[in-house]
């Protein structure tokens, strides 16, 4: 084999070597990039997942907030007209009728009440709904206690103490499940600030 021949299969194969390792090495740059942009996707979809459920969080959180002192409300109306009620109830002397009126408001703000507890059932969660359930029933359970002193009062029923037991234990028990309430909503909220602190 003369000089030529060998520079010229030398070349060569140092062409082939050189095209070799260029295409060797563009494939490399373009599978690292796929993998790079790949992982760069996946970081920013994660970061919008984060960001979509921290939003929802805070957004749940609001409605909540917003629910839970709608109920609130409702029930501190409920109880400023029974106690208004209640009042006129004390007062009265046998035979002078029972105060419709004011059981109609009691009424109707029993019903706002249930109206508020529906919003609380929507955001939930149960265990405070429950809270919420336990507090609209008392709060109705006190109206019938209510009226059943007025009749007693009106009627001069020899039962009237007994009556009255009833009613002041029914009134005791709407304020302890306000105070279950308030304390279920408050574990909630206390526990969602603990997980956000814990996150950031």
């Amino acid at each position: 084999m003369n000089e030529g021949t060998a520079a010229l299969i030398a070349g060569l194969a140092g062409t082939g070597g050189a095209l070799g390792g260029a295409i060797i090495g563009a494939v490399a740059a373009v599978r690292g990039a796929r993998i790079g942009a790949e992982k760069a996707a996946e970081t920013a979809r994660q970061q919008v997942q984060d960001q979509a459920s921290v939003d929802h969080e805070h957004w749940l959180r609001q409605q909540r907030i917003e629910a839970y002192t709608g109920f609130l409300s409702g029930y501190d109306e409920c109880t400023k007209i029974t106690h208004q009620t209640r009042r006129k109830i004390l007062d009265m002397s046998p035979g002078t009728g029972l105060p419709e009126e004011d059981f109609e408001a009691v009424t109707a703000a029993a019903n706002t009440l249930r109206r508020l507890r529906q919003r609380v059932k929507l955001v939930g969660p149960a265990p405070v709904h429950s809270r919420a359930v336990e507090l609209e029933e008392t709060v109705w359970n006190y109206h019938a206690d209510l009226e059943a002193l007025a009749d007693a009062l009106d009627s001069a029923d020899p039962d009237t103490d007994y009556v009255r037991d009833v009613e002041y234990q029914g009134m005791r028990g709407t304020a302890e499940a306000h105070d279950a309430f308030v304390r279920a909503v408050g574990s909630l909220l206390e526990g969602a600030d603990t997980r956000r602190s814990n996150v950031d």
